[in-house]
């Protein structure tokens, strides 16, 4: 087991600093509107902060061995998906999954105005051992990075004006604050999907006409993280109808589509994201717990470049979904029910992972590094069904299913060998300490599955052959997954 050096120093940062924070619910369960506007009983500045410690192991996973073609660098490793973040050499680990410290508030004091007043402000550092402060496969490691500065500007009736760095409006899965999420982890398709690893080239993938997708020098290493967040300037707000027994929202933002971390835009291409919701507000509950029943759908799209790729060839990278949330006590029970189903789509760029499975092999010149499929008709597709059951104040039980179908549909010259289809179901408990403090354990069963081997058409016989073995293989290595995890807020 390995304990990350980097928890004494965040977790110390945090503590000396827990006796002047402030935190308070949520202003509602909107998330458009929980970060960035301030009520009308705020106080005008409020310094707050979370931790997350957790435990992750991967029981039943199996180190590799028998893979054809790639050499022995894969063999004796574990695939990807049995390893832990950030570093995925490890089966288990202890770490501090999440650490922020922010300050929130509205422009006030002497010299300010009417104007001023109505502009709101939200900064967030992330002092944790994630991808924030980590890239995707590297070692590389920040002592801090910035997770959210934004100003928002309260000024016109229905059209609020947020600008900076902060969330996208996008999955309610990823969307919704992270220290109020029900599960540990993400599922496959939020976390590889819609959540984005930025690599200047790529490899080109198992099955493919040779040549035909590979673009720039191939990578192990991502340079950047979007975290589901981006730098740009978004246009919402949310309106109760119906005698305030409705409340609808939307927003439309603009942004960079590139790592957040990144001083400039590699491609200078605007990213757009789209979102609407409606909410049938149900008496009881507040803040991030307020009841009601909310659909919702949203959009993303902009366009990808390998910055290695001296064609400058241009990649379109769409992302959308609809779902359903609802939380309350329905058909007249007395204990509260949560119940949610999205259904999520992806096309261009979609991450299928590294060669062989494993990363950071140096053994042969391509095992590791990281296969996408660029083209716009490379599709995957995912639903996510999930239930929450709340027998009191404490204790909470939760159990969800997701699959992700990923390149169910392939570009021409793209062996459709490549698809997989992955599932998960979820089994969580956690007991809450305070409205604070609560501890979440987590058992994932896993299931990887090809649904289509590969053939000769697209390489020749030998090659398909050691292909499909080599990837069943690493989907019979992939075990389940369990968590630990305790939320702090101060």
């Amino acid at each position: 087991m390995f304990i990350s050096p980097h928890i004494k120093h965040a977790v110390t940062t945090v503590a000396c600093l827990s006796g002047l924070l402030l935190t308070g619910t949520a202003s509602a369960a909107n998330w458009l509107m929980l970060q960035g506007t301030e009520g009308k009983k705020a106080p005008d500045h409020r310094l707050f902060a979370f931790v997350q410690p957790a435990y992750s192991a991967n029981p039943g996973a199996e180190k590799l061995k028998g893979l054809t073609l790639v050499g022995a660098p894969a063999n004796g490793s574990y695939a990807v998906p049995n390893t832990v973040v950030p570093d995925f050499n490890e089966t288990e680990q202890v770490y501090l999954r999440r650490a922020r410290l922010g300050m929130r508030g509205r422009l006030s004091g002497p010299l300010l105005n009417s104007f001023t007043s109505k502009i709101n402000y939200f900064g967030l550092l992330a002092l944790d051992d994630g991808l924030f402060n980590q890239n995707q496969f590297s070692t590389d490691r920040r002592p801090v990075s910035l997770d959210h500065a934004s100003l928002t500007f309260n000024h016109i009736p229905g059209a609020r004006i947020r600008a900076g760095l902060f969330k996208n409006p996008i999955s309610e899965e990823i969307f919704q604050a992270v220290h109020t999420i029900d599960f540990i982890e993400f599922t496959t398709f939020g976390a590889a999907q819609v959540l984005e690893n930025f690599y200047s080239g790529n490899t080109t993938a198992v099955g493919q006409v040779p040549g035909s997708d590979d673009i720039g020098t191939a990578q192990r290493e991502a340079y950047g993280f979007s975290a589901a967040r981006d730098w740009g300037v978004q246009v919402f707000d949310s309106f109760k109808v119906a005698n305030n027994s409705w409340d609808l929202s939307y927003a439309v933002k603009v942004g960079r589509g590139e790592s957040i971390s990144r001083g400039s835009d590699s491609d200078n291409n605007e990213e757009l994201y789209l979102y609407a919701s409606a909410e049938k507000l149900l008496p009881g509950g507040k803040g991030p717990r307020k009841n009601g029943v909310k659909m919702f759908a949203w959009h993303q799209s902009g366009e990808r470049q390998f910055y290695t790729d001296p064609t400058g060839e241009e990649f379109d990278r769409t992302r959308y979904g609809v779902g359903v949330k609802g939380l309350g006590k329905f058909f007249g029970s007395k204990y509260k029910h949560r119940f949610a189903a999205e259904l999520e789509y992806a096309k261009g760029m979609i991450f299928l992972g590294p060669v062989a499975g494993v990363a950071g092999q140096t053994g042969n010149p391509f095992v590791g590094t990281v296969q996408l499929a660029a083209d716009e008709d490379n599709k995957s597709r995912a639903l996510q069904l999930e239930y929450g059951f709340y027998l009191d104040k404490h204790w909470q039980f939760d159990i969800r299913w997701a699959r992700e179908q990923r390149l169910y549909s392939v570009a021409a010259g793209i062996d459709p060998g490549n698809e997989r289809e992955i599932d998960e179901t979820t089994l969580g408990v956690t007991y809450h300490f305070t409205p604070k403090a609560r501890l979440t354990f987590n058992y994932g069963f896993r299931d990887v599955e090809k649904p289509n081997d590969y053939t000769a058409a697209f390489s020749n016989a030998t090659v398909a052959g050691a292909s499909n073995n080599n990837v069943d293989i690493v989907t019979d290595s992939i075990g389940d997954r369990m968590g630990l995890q305790l939320t702090y807020l101060f």
